[in-house]
């Protein structure tokens, strides 16, 4: 897929989970997000009936993104095993993410955050188009101003799991603060050890020159790392945690 056909990808994502799209198999989770979520909800004033929709909505949202990532990344393996749209071709693997995509917007409405639901989604799917887009080769005025729209798609989605848990604003704040610390760490490992087993050169950052925070801000990945980890020491006691978490799962 060159960069147009994945921005065309997205939007249909998008546009066929306002329609009827099939189940087509079973997308595997860790269940890590609905961990942050029960540990969050310490924080926020949802009954433990509604924390339960919650994890099943952050689930399904954790099932749509992690097929459309590996489409858009190019990544043929996940998990040790041969990414979904290998196993089962690009059309279905949209069809599936609006699927899961359709489930939380459904969840959306019974826990009364629709609006709220699809600022934030569009928000994430925008940071994904803008990282797509920057494919075709042009450089942005600022990288620096760029690359924090573009981590919007993992900011924009803690801050949505801390608004939805009716968390305090300090607390939201601190979980989106931490989406930007997740993609900082993701940036500088992946540079250093690679990702998923693959090596560093097979890296999607490298394979397709994607706006990293080591290109944006001029630093090494080793600084890029340390500044993560300080920041999620910040936003750690914040967010209720006892230590920094090393090795974590992104959107």
């Amino acid at each position: 897929m060159d960069w147009k056909e994945k921005v065309t990808a997205l939007e249909a994502f998008y546009q066929k989970s306002f329609e009827q799209p099939r189940f087509v198999a079973k997308v595997f989770t860790s269940g890590s997000y609905a961990k942050k979520v029960r540990a969050l909800a310490r924080l926020g004033r949802r009954t433990p009936e509604e924390v339960e929709l919650i994890c099943e909505q952050v689930e399904h949202l954790r099932r749509a993104f992690k097929i459309m990532d590996d489409l858009i990344d190019e990544d043929v393996v996940r998990d040790g095993k041969p990414a979904f749209w290998v196993l089962h071709g690009e059309a279905a693997t949209i069809e599936q993410a609006a699927w899961h995509l359709r489930e939380a917007r459904r969840l959306a409405r019974q826990l009364g955050v629709e609006l709220l639901f699809e600022q934030r989604l569009r928000e994430v799917i925008e940071g994904a188009r803008l990282e797509v887009e920057l494919e075709a080769g042009w450089e942005p005025p600022d990288p620096a101003i760029a690359w924090f729209r573009v981590v919007q798609k993992e900011a924009s989605f803690r801050l949505y799991i801390a608004e939805v848990l009716q968390c305090p604003p300090e607390v939201c704040e601190a979980a989106r603060q931490d989406g930007v610390a997740a993609q900082m760490l993701d940036d500088g490992l992946s540079a250093l050890y690679g990702k998923d087993g693959r090596p560093v050169e097979d890296s999607s950052d490298i394979r397709l020159d994607r706006l990293t925070y080591m290109r944006a801000f001029g630093v090494s990945p080793e600084e890029a790392v340390r500044r993560g980890r300080e920041l999620k020491s910040k936003v750690a006691p914040i967010l209720g945690r006892k230590e920094v978490e090393r090795n974590e799962e992104k959107l």
